[in-house]
């Protein structure tokens, strides 16, 4: 993929940023913590302390005002590369002018001033900053050198080879910047292939649970998702209703397949923010038949009440429904409350799913209702009580249950 440019400048900023933070902090504790010691080592060298006064004040001060910048500046913050350059310029300026006050002396420390006065500047992560500060850091240095103690260059015989092995120095110092540059692209390039493979991961695994909640209730999906082999439970007192579209095998007969389908979505898109907005579980589709419980996976004391309010609710959306020949759609309801067997079986397609007389009974509950009505169980209207109106039908013949007696739910109470 390619490297997202802004990002790694925005990065290379904030590397930039940390190593000249990082230089300043060195460069103060060192110096708080040397300044000390150099009377006790060079106090018969009054030449040496000579030096170190000349140069030890100027870069603490040049270190603080550094880090003071980074500290409350967003400019500074911002362009971290350029004063980076302006602090090492200075940095080496200084040093190259407290050596040529030492004179003769000086010449033993010119060589490693030097090298020291380049050695951070490979870490300027910017290109274009690193290659120009490879050229002034060495000229603010030998400058001040050159200008104090003009001597060196004139008499001195080696003067040419030290030069030599300063442009060697800021060779190997482009090289080293150049090398410091890649790795570090590098490794930010890969750091962004990893960062969007997780998301890419992340973003699959997130399709792919909410496809698993699609099928099955979120406690079940859990189960699965730990690696139970065999999911089955028993609830003793749920609560299953069946929805059936009235004369749907006469519709699908004389209408086109786009045209059904069509009308079985929008039917049962309803259906499915009902039973979203009443917390219930949405079990499957049987061909035009809808099952729905509540009370499961998780308990739940209200789950007659719950499927009593979805029902209602449907019949109220049918109503605004019609079938593909514009006639208004009707629906059969039938509900039962008691105990089922609940569990997730196959392997490939596997579906959760419900068994029990309590699923048998909400389904001839429907099957032998009327069009535009919820039938129910004696059983589940005495649940229900006062709160809701339950107009009697009497005793029906219940094909493998024989004589029933059952209600018509008509509404709130």
């Amino acid at each position: 993929m390619p490297l997202d440019e802004a990002a790694f400048d925005a990065h290379r900023r904030m590397l930039s940023s940390e190593f000249v933070k990082l230089t300043a902090w060195i460069l103060v504790i060192l110096t708080a913590v040397l300044w000390p010691t150099d009377t006790l080592l060079f106090g018969g060298q009054p030449e040496v302390l000579g030096f170190f006064g000349y140069w030890r004040p100027p870069i603490l001060v040049l270190a603080v005002v550094t880090l003071i910048g980074f500290r409350y500046s967003a400019t500074v913050r911002e362009h971290a590369a350029l004063f980076a350059m302006i602090s090492l310029a200075a940095g080496a300026a200084i040093c190259g002018a407290a050596l040529g006050h030492l004179g003769p002396l000086g010449e033993v420390y010119y060589p490693c001033s030097c090298l020291l006065s380049q050695a951070t500047v490979p870490l300027i992560v910017r290109p274009v900053w690193r290659l120009i500060c490879n050229l002034v850091v060495p000229l603010a240095f030998t400058l001040p050198y050159a200008y104090f103690y003009a001597e060196y260059f004139r008499s001195n015989p080696y003067a040419i080879s030290l030069l030599v092995f300063q442009l060697l120095a800021i060779v190997a110092s482009v090289g080293l910047g150049h090398s410091l540059y890649a790795l570090v692209r590098g490794n930010f390039a890969r750091r962004e292939a990893l960062a969007a493979q997780a998301a890419e991961l992340a973003r699959a695994r997130e399709k792919s649970e909410r496809l698993l909640l699609n099928i099955l209730p979120g406690a079940v999906a859990t189960q699965l998702k730990d690696g139970a082999a065999t999911i089955a439970e028993a609830h003793d007192d749920v609560t299953v209703l069946f929805v059936d579209i009235c004369g749907f095998t006469r519709l699908s007969g004389g209408s086109g397949a786009a045209e059904v389908v069509q009308m079985l979505n929008k039917v049962f898109s309803a259906f499915d923010a009902l039973v979203e907005l009443h917390s219930v579980e949405k079990i499957k589709t049987i061909g035009d038949a809808y099952m729905v419980a509540a009370g499961l996976p998780e308990p739940r004391a209200d789950h007659a009440r719950a499927i009593a309010d979805l029902a209602l609710d449907m019949l109220a959306v049918i109503r605004g429904l019609c079938d593909p020949a514009g006639a208004p759609l009707q629906v059969r309801i039938g509900a039962h409350c008691g105990p089922v067997i609940a569990g997730v079986i196959g392997r490939k397609k596997f579906i959760y799913d419900l068994w029990g007389d309590t699923v048998n009974t909400a389904s001839r509950m429907e099957s032998h209702g009327e069009p535009g009505s919820i039938q129910i169980t004696d059983e589940l209207a005495r649940r229900l009580g006062p709160a809701y109106r339950c107009e009697l039908r009497g005793v029906i013949a219940v094909k493998g249950k024989g004589e029933m007696v059952t209600h018509f739910l008509r509404g709130p109470a």
